[in-house]
């Protein structure tokens, strides 16, 4: 196999996982020929280990639909992410098999229903109106559409959520970037982590003192205690959402903009069709996939995937962005964006009973996004060359760095 490299590491036996993109806009070389010659293939993973590569997208489905596989990373020979992984998400509700995983599901997906994720559209539409304006103050730009919008929408809405004052923003931004970032030692990741598990705390221990409308004042009143979620463990089940849920909707909105951006022929439809927001947002979610280290599994029994034998005891990786650009399932112009394709079944949030918990509530928020920021700043344009750009190329969630913008008669 060709010699892979990524963040400083080479393997020239099996490739190194996850791979770089090494043009943003597509999936790693590596894995498209992965999926297009069939079958599970071997990569390394930063502890040396060896696992499977799931890179089409029936096998995909195949792998996180079957109860042959553990989500418990707590078990020997799980393909950790990082060397921090058991000790933040171990025993949480996401790491946990059925039936269990499913009764803790069922108490938190209430908070994330569709009813309830539409309820906030009001707020979250009036907070995309004020980034917008803020940005429009600047008259022109350039403004860095990362820290103007794509940071910020999430993270109200993440305070929606919990019932937090806005302010708490930039603890739940540097505790989330900080998991993700894969350059991060793992002392450096251990002190974001206590740092964000004490004001989670803190935080809990008010919402008992003062109850409102929200999920944490929810949970203490009706879901904590041996059957539910104990009050210890609280703080962990926030860090985990804060987590999962704020830059995988952050790094979604900045990738689908700069799509819109240098895919004029779209941005146009979107801005003449705004009932295609339901659309693109599902295509962004398709095309980019920003999850890129996730979903893992170990198998618990000896199973065929794509006509390999995966057997007990042996670790899998997803490459969510290959299966997404499959052509069996979604044509020969997988790799290009069609905001009119009105996707179906694509893996962006995984499959089966471990799919995101927040999916409802990151949908709203592309759905609100893009149709407003163009109608509103329809000369919207990036302010610097395309090759300027800089992309995380060693992270869990894929995004651009920054993005800066500019709109208005050129300076």
């Amino acid at each position: 196999m060709t010699e892979t490299t990524i963040a400083g590491r080479v393997d020239d036996d099996v490739p190194f996982f996850p791979t770089a993109r090494t043009c943003p806009f597509s999936a790693p070389p590596a894995h498209t020929a992965f999926r297009e010659a069939g079958g599970l293939h071997q990569v390394a993973l930063w502890d040396g280990s060896r696992h499977w590569l799931v890179t089409r997208h029936e096998d995909i489905r195949a792998v996180l639909g079957s109860p042959a596989f553990t989500a418990d990373l707590r078990d020997e020979g799980y393909p950790l992410v990082h060397p921090n992984q058991r000790e933040t998400e171990g025993g949480t509700f996401l790491r946990l098999d059925d039936p269990e995983h499913n009764r803790l599901r069922r108490i938190l997906a209430q908070e994330f229903s569709v009813r309830r994720t539409r309820s906030m559209r009001p707020r979250l539409l009036a907070v995309a109106d004020q980034l917008i304006d803020d940005m429009l103050a600047t008259a022109g730009g350039p403004v860095d559409f990362v820290k103007a919008f794509a940071l910020p929408l999430p993270s109200h809405a993440m305070c929606l959520v919990l019932g937090v004052p806005y302010e708490a923003h930039a603890l739940f931004q540097q505790h989330a970037a900080a998991e993700s970032n894969l350059d991060n030692s793992h002392a450096d990741r251990e002190r974001h982590y206590l740092d964000a598990l004490a004001y989670y705390d803190e935080l809990i221990e008010y919402k008992s003192r003062h109850p409102a409308d929200d999920m944490i004042s929810r949970l203490l009143a009706e879901h904590t205690g041996p059957h539910a979620f104990p009050r210890e463990d609280l703080p962990r089940l926030v860090a985990v959402l804060v987590g999962a849920g704020h830059e995988t909707t952050a790094n979604a909105l900045g990738l689908g903009t700069l799509a819109l951006l240098v895919n004029p022929d779209q941005r146009l439809k979107l801005r003449a069709h705004p009932e295609l927001a339901t659309s693109t947002a599902e295509e962004m979610l398709r095309y980019w996939s920003v999850l890129s280290t996730d979903p893992r599994r170990l198998a618990v029994e000896d199973v065929e995937i794509g006509g390999t034998l995966v057997r007990k005891g042996e670790g899998v990786v997803v490459s969510l962005v290959a299966g997404n650009r499959d052509p069996r399932v979604f044509g020969g112009d997988a790799d290009d964006i069609d905001i009119t394709r009105g996707v179906l079944g694509h893996v962006a949030f995984g499959f089966g009973t471990h799919q995101c918990l927040g999916q409802n509530l990151a949908r709203v928020e592309l759905e609100i996004a893009w149709p407003r920021l163009f109608e509103r700043i329809p000369d919207l344009r990036l302010a610097v060359p395309e090759d300027q750009l800089v992309f995380k190329r060693n992270s869990i969630i894929f995004g651009v760095e920054s993005l800066p913008v500019a709109w208005g008669p050129p300076r």
